[in-house]
């Protein structure tokens, strides 16, 4: 029943055939030169131009003493097409040649290992950047870590110069934490960055010359 169906739609089903994207069809002749093929030849082996007048040799591995009709066959493709596998085919003798339907390309044993290999290899690439990547994130967090506790020890130090700091009247030294009376120059730089580099202001120049002179009259 599906027979005659099919032959009431050949037209139908010729169309499909040729259209097909799955099924690879090729049209021979006798010495197994390719007349015409269909998409599906050209979606399974993406030659750069139509294939008609080139050997079936150059895309699977068929010689005219292979040729066995009607019967379902596994074909290694030839290796000008630079694939390691086999297609599942059927060849149909006609008047002046042979129709070839191709099914699909399996990949060989050691295709599928050379496959396996490579997603391997890309798996350890992957695996080396990510330590790389880890190492750089690591360095970076050190480094901010360093960055954090500098700012923080600035802050405590600009919190030791904030409020009430208890100093003396007469010779201005100033009493830390335990007590201790230090000069301001000291203090200062034991709880900030500034340093002092030690002048005379022209008041006390002038007080001091004014000393002197007095202390010189005194002496005569």
């Amino acid at each position: 029943m599906l027979k005659q169906e099919l032959e009431k739609f050949s037209t139908k089903v010729e169309s499909y055939l040729m259209a097909s994207n799955s099924i690879g069809i090729v049209q021979l002749d006798s010495k197994l030169n390719i007349l015409d093929c269909n998409l599906g030849f050209m979606r399974l082996f993406n030659p750069r131009q139509s294939p008609a007048g080139e050997q079936l040799s150059n895309y699977i591995e068929l010689r005219s003493n292979d040729m066995r009709c009607d019967e379902q066959l596994k074909i290694p493709c030839s290796r000008k097409t630079g694939m390691d596998a086999v297609s599942n085919c059927y060849i149909i003798q006609t008047d002046d040649g042979y129709l070839l339907f191709l099914e699909r390309l399996l990949l060989t044993e050691s295709h599928a290992l050379e496959q396996i290999g490579s997603m391997n290899d890309d798996l350890i690439n992957l695996q080396r950047e990510s330590v790389k990547k880890n190492h750089q994130l690591e360095k970076l967090r050190l480094e901010l870590d360093e960055r954090v506790a500098e700012l923080e020890a600035t802050v405590f130090r600009l919190k030791q110069l904030e409020g009430i700091i208890p100093i003396c009247s007469y010779c201005k030294k100033i009493k830390d934490d335990q007590n201790n009376w230090q000069q301001l120059e000291t203090y200062i730089s034991k709880h900030s960055e500034a340093q002092f580099s030690h002048c005379i202001c022209p008041h006390c120049i002038e007080e001091q010359k004014n000393i002197i002179i007095d202390t010189m009259k005194s002496e005569f």
